[in-house]
């Protein structure tokens, strides 16, 4: 084969595995310098592909599997698996691919080829999958619970009732009949709370304008969150959909709240952003089958911490002190949100706050223009 023949088929299969959505990479066996990367190798891990200064593949990332990879496939011995790895900026991905040895003529292994997929979305939504159906189970199992509790606490309240009417009103027994009442009419409450998460509430769905909503939302956290919360609106308008308003209300409160005590003392900012997700349209994250709305209630509170984010959902689990919340808030929010055929995604770091994204299925209706009401910074202090 001629150089130029020769040339030309090197052009076509590095061309070829450019075009490769895997990491593909050549190492140096003996000092694990790069020798070869394609496209998307570049693109995960920041790195040329083009010819440049030589770089070691081991200082692009923190993996001890993967390094363990690269020292058996030295010794001879192929390696396939699955990981996760953080590259430089601390972004974590997780990964299966191979590790496989290139001997010369004389047997000994001059090379190393490194193939990686990236699956940190496969894993994300098995994840998310897994969370669902045990939120589902558990809304059946609460929701059960709570109808049979609620039908108790009423027995209970009634007779409370009964025996009022037939007391003087001057009789000592009365203050203990209101002791009753007061705490057989949070237990009622806590069932109300109990059944919205499980998504059993009967209230009919209504047609509704979104931004009013939201906006009417935004208006009541800016007048009742402490005075060190700047809370900003940024709402597209024309976005209709068909739900329960007093549900979402609640829903926005309960996060809006929660971003308020996230953020104390020192206060912050939290933005509260509502925009349409043309059908069809791949986010980031995640594909939406129907058109809908994107609302984002961010804030620059504490954050979060991978355990916690993990069991946030969970009904009963709290970061809170003893006394100061039951741990329903956002397993309501959940049950709500998953019972208008939306989606709920957070994103938090320890000292970088919590993003919480919610995906709401609207109608279609006329393109959406900004809404007028949209603000720059609205405190209302």
């Amino acid at each position: 084969m001629d150089k130029r023949r020769l040339e030309e088929t090197s052009k076509r299969l590095s061309s070829a595995l450019d075009q490769v959505l895997e990491v593909i990479t050549i190492l140096d066996a003996r000092d694990g310098f790069i020798l070869y990367s394609n496209t998307t190798f570049s693109q995960v891990f920041g790195s040329p592909s083009l010819p440049g200064p030589r770089q070691r593949f081991m200082d692009l990332f923190e993996c001890r599997i993967l390094t363990s990879a690269l020292e058996q496939a030295r010794q001879g011995q192929a390696w396939t698996g699955r990981s996760s790895l953080k590259i430089h900026g601390g972004k974590r991905l997780t990964f299966e691919g191979t590790v496989s040895p290139v001997r010369n003529e004389e047997g000994v292994v001059e090379s190393l080829v490194v193939r990686l997929r990236d699956i940190t979305l496969e894993v994300e939504k098995d994840a998310q999958l897994r969370q669902a159906h045990k939120m589902d189970a558990l809304g059946i199992l609460a929701g059960g619970m709570a109808h049979d509790f609620n039908n108790l606490i009423g027995a209970i309240l009634n007779a409370a009732e009964l025996i009022e009417r037939q007391l003087p009103p001057d009789s000592p027994i009365q203050r203990k009949l209101e002791i009753i009442q007061q705490v057989g009419g949070r237990a009622r409450d806590l069932s109300a709370q109990i059944l919205n998460f499980s998504r059993r509430a009967d209230d009919a769905p209504t047609t509704f304008d979104l931004p009013d909503l939201v906006t009417e939302v935004s208006t009541v956290l800016q007048t009742t969150l402490p005075k060190n919360v700047d809370v900003r609106t940024d709402l597209a308008g024309g976005i209709r959909m068909l739900g329960n308003p007093s549900q979402l209300h609640q829903v926005i409160m309960n996060l809006g709240i929660n971003a308020s005590q996230a953020m104390q003392p020192g206060g912050g900012v939290l933005s509260i952003r509502l925009q349409p997700v043309n059908a069809g349209r791949r986010e980031s994250d995640q594909p939406f089958p129907e058109p809908c709305a994107l609302l984002s209630i961010e804030d620059t509170g504490c954050g979060m911490d991978q355990p916690t984010l993990e069991r946030i959902f969970e009904p009963f689990f709290t970061t809170k002190a003893v006394g100061h919340g039951t741990g329903l808030g956002l397993s309501v929010v959940y049950g709500i949100v998953q019972g208008h055929g939306g989606s709920l995604q957070v994103s938090s770091e320890p000292g970088r706050g919590s993003a919480f994204h919610i995906r709401l299925p609207i109608l279609r209706e006329a393109p959406r223009e900004l809404d007028p009401r949209s603000t720059g910074s609205q405190s209302g202090h």
